[in-house]
């Protein structure tokens, strides 16, 4: 397994793509990837998935495992710290505990900032313990006006 692990890391750093989730059941491979500085496209996961397929090839596996590669997706919950600075920049929806009060806002993920995590609201920067976060997803509202032809500063 780990064999197949280090194939699919060693094509997605050769396509410019960063591994967000990997899951290997049995003949089963599930792999979430990411383009930091552009748009993943389907032709990055058939590119990744053909890489992979030869890797598998050469050591014998080609047949054993089915591979499925996937985008991140339009509302994501991300799922730890490092995935906070991956998205830096996009728009999110976020819940934190305020006084006993969970409370949720829109505004853009700057990233973590020592134990905080810091967010561009409408109110101005935000700063939260990132122990107080309750949810922190890519918002789906950014990318329907993206569809209309607008695109939120």
């Amino acid at each position: 397994m780990e064999k197949i692990e280090e194939i699919v890391k060693k094509s997605a750093e050769i396509l410019g793509l960063i591994i967000l989730d990997m899951r290997i059941m049995g003949e089963e491979m599930e792999a979430t990837l990411y383009r930091r500085n552009g748009r993943l496209t389907v032709d990055d996961l058939e590119n990744a998935t053909r890489l992979i397929k030869d890797d598998l090839a050469r050591i014998g596996l080609e047949e054993g495992y089915s591979i499925n590669l996937y985008s991140p997706g339009l509302d994501r919950v991300l799922k730890n710290r490092s995935e906070l600075d991956i998205f830096s920049g996009k728009i999110v929806k976020f819940s934190y505990v305020l006084d006993d009060v969970v409370k949720t806002e829109t505004g853009m993920l700057k990233g973590n900032e020592g134990e905080n995590v810091a967010f561009d609201t409408e109110e101005g920067l935000k700063l939260l313990p990132f122990a107080n976060l309750r949810k922190v997803a890519l918002f789906e509202g950014e990318f329907k006006d993206r569809k209309k032809g607008r695109v939120r500063k």
